[in-house]
């Protein structure tokens, strides 16, 4: 009776052990998402930069990115681990111990749940509860004329034109980058502090090393151009092909990740105002171009629904060098897709829907409803954006 009665008092030990952690990982996970956006705004802005701190001191040491080596080698590992843990589990199915067995794995695999979820968390969750990049900006919107829609997109078109004028081309006629990797990663540091200091945006003003990936190939193929990674603070860049109208866009974007904005929208807006202020050429160009092909199908369609006449941008000759860079984009990524679609014929695996979707149940899994769509910047803010900074103002 007295081994039937420690057995039992065991057995509701672990049971009690496994729901006390499962409750304490359910709540890490969703905690973050009940933190007002006043309290939010105080932790993005004074606390994260010192929670991150010592992620990016760690990443800051290493040339390579952390993000890469923990991949290439924790998915090998993961599968051995795997491994071994069913043989342990089938040796122990057929002598005994293997309840004893689960528990312990459980509660390993709970206790890391918890701490990571914690991480993540700290590092990246409470920063979607603040206010959006639209809102700090102080862009409350408004009954814009066609007129607003069609001087705002001229703006960008001559601040895309201007900003082109200035780059050097390759022998195709193509503009590119014309500093390293690490020259336009600590650039764009320096532009996104000094901007949204300006605008007086709270962040991180931590200096975020960016990391090219070594097998950014592969990222392409499944539409990866970037990523920031929470749990180590750490910010990645595609560096197969750079190409100039969105690798400026990108470097910031990740960096703002970094620096305590989580929203894919509001990544991609600060991105581009941070990049229209540069004192810069390819850093402007990149930010005017996100604006104008963001309003230009918008306004176009606008103007035909009205009976207006359109500036004919798409035919302008002064837009020829701009279509260079587009056709040389699109020839990179034509390539990438036939790679892929190789890929699909002799394995059934479509690599960029694998990549999409997983980014999708990433997003929304974060309350960003519509996942990958959420990149977008509504074309509104920009109309919003002219209106207030640079119709009547010199700022």
């Amino acid at each position: 009776m007295k081994i039937l009665n420690k057995k039992k008092g065991k057995a509701l030990l672990h049971t009690a052990v496994i729901v006390l952690l499962l409750i304490l990982f359910i709540a890490v996970l969703i905690l973050p998402k009940f933190i007002a956006p006043e309290l939010a705004e105080i932790y993005s802005g004074r606390i994260f930069g010192i929670i991150a701190m010592p992620a990016n001191l760690i990443t800051e040491c290493v040339q390579i990115s952390v993000t890469e080596t923990c991949v290439i080698v924790g998915a090998p590992l993961a599968f051995i681990l795997a491994i071994v843990f069913l043989v342990i589990l089938i040796k122990k199915l057929m002598t005994k111990g293997a309840k004893e067995y689960l528990y312990k794995v459980t509660r390993v695999v709970l206790i890391a749940g918890i701490i990571l979820g914690a991480i993540y968390g700290l590092m990246h969750g409470v920063n979607y509860r603040r206010y959006p990049a639209r809102q700090l900006l102080k862009l409350y919107g408004g009954d814009y004329s066609y007129e607003d829609y069609e001087n705002t997109l001229n703006w960008a078109y001559l601040g895309m034109l201007s900003a082109r004028a200035e780059l050097g081309e390759d022998y195709s006629g193509v503009a590119h980058m014309n500093n390293s990797f690490e020259n336009n990663v600590s650039y764009a540091n320096m532009l996104i502090n000094d901007v949204l200091g300006r605008y007086d945006i709270k962040m991180s003003n931590t200096i975020i090393r960016a990391k090219p990936v070594a097998l950014s190939h592969y990222w392409s193929m499944v539409g990866v151009t970037g990523m920031y990674t929470p749990f180590l603070g750490e910010a990645n860049i595609n560096t197969d092909y750079m190409d100039i109208t969105e690798f400026p866009i990108t470097i910031c974007h990740e960096i703002l990740h970094a620096k305590g904005f989580a929203r894919e929208t509001d990544c991609n807006l600060l991105a581009a105002v941070c990049c229209i202020r540069s004192s810069r050429p390819d850093f402007r160009y990149a930010g005017y171009y996100a604006m104008f092909w963001s309003l230009y199908p918008i306004v176009s369609d606008y103007a035909a629904s009205e009976n207006r006449a359109l500036y004919p941008y798409s035919t302008d000759p002064a837009i020829a060098d701009v279509y260079a860079d587009i056709r040389a984009g699109s020839r990179y990524w034509d390539g990438i897709e036939e790679e892929t679609a190789a890929i699909l014929d002799i394995f059934g695996i479509d690599l960029m829907e694998l990549g999409e979707d997983a980014n999708n149940a990433f997003l929304e899994a974060n309350g960003q409803e519509g996942g990958t769509d959420t990149y977008e910047v509504p074309y509104s803010v920009y109309v919003d954006f002219y209106k207030r900074y640079v119709e009547d103002t010199d700022a």
